[in-house]
């Protein structure tokens, strides 16, 4: 339908699952997208798969929890595509399935950089972007645990409640620049983070779809 034609499109752990998914029928959608990953061998299949079909993407290695990284690939998306105008906040791993007093620091941390913190250095160094772009799109991927409790997970019900409230505040704060940010709160849908945390290990997808 070609609703995102002219369009510019960012999508961080897009290389399985939703990130994969949601690449895929954006770029049908007439969008230029560049897909984000750690997974490089999986964002470069799909990419290939991709430009076989004569869709304009491209394919950046990016950890999202570094800024720096982040900072350096949102310039060369722009440098190479000319601009942004959606960015879809897709990154994100379920760590430890343990109850909150044996979970460790590092655990913890682990999954707050990625989910949370990934969230605030993309979304920080978008804005500017937007903003020259004359507005856009945010799109953060919360869960159904942003919503609502469970008794497993701790540290990735606390990232996707944290994420939840970033988006209502920066819808609030954007707003006025005609940029709209918004979260999806999926439930469980068979990717390859939901089948590592139904399996019963820790996902170590770092940085791949939900």
């Amino acid at each position: 339908m070609n609703r995102l034609t002219d369009k510019v499109a960012v999508i961080t752990g897009a290389a399985v699952g939703l990130g994969r998914a949601t690449a895929i029928r954006m770029a049908e959608e007439g969008a230029s997208v560049a897909v984000l990953d750690v997974l490089d061998a999986d964002g470069l299949e799909l990419i290939e798969s991709l430009r076989e079909r004569r869709l304009p993407v491209a394919y950046w290695h990016c950890d999202v929890s570094s800024e720096r990284e982040v900072q350096a690939v949102m310039a060369e998306i722009v440098e190479h595509f000319g601009r942004i105008d959606v960015l879809v906040n897709n990154a994100g791993v379920a760590g430890v399935n343990k109850p909150t007093h044996e979970i460790t620091e590092a655990e913890w941390d682990w999954v707050q950089a990625i989910n949370v913190k990934g969230v605030f250095f993309c979304t920080k160094h978008a804005i500017p972007h937007l903003k020259q772009a004359g507005g856009g799109s945010i799109i953060n991927l919360s869960s159904i645990y942003g919503l609502v409790g469970g008794p497993d997970i701790p540290p990735y019900h606390a990232s996707k409640g944290a994420v939840r409230l970033m988006t209502k505040t920066d819808a609030l704060i954007y707003a006025p620049d005609r940029i709209r940010v918004n979260s999806i709160h999926p439930g469980f849908i068979w990717t390859p983070m939901v089948e590592g945390h139904l399996s019963g290990g820790l996902c170590q997808l770092k940085c791949t779809a939900r």
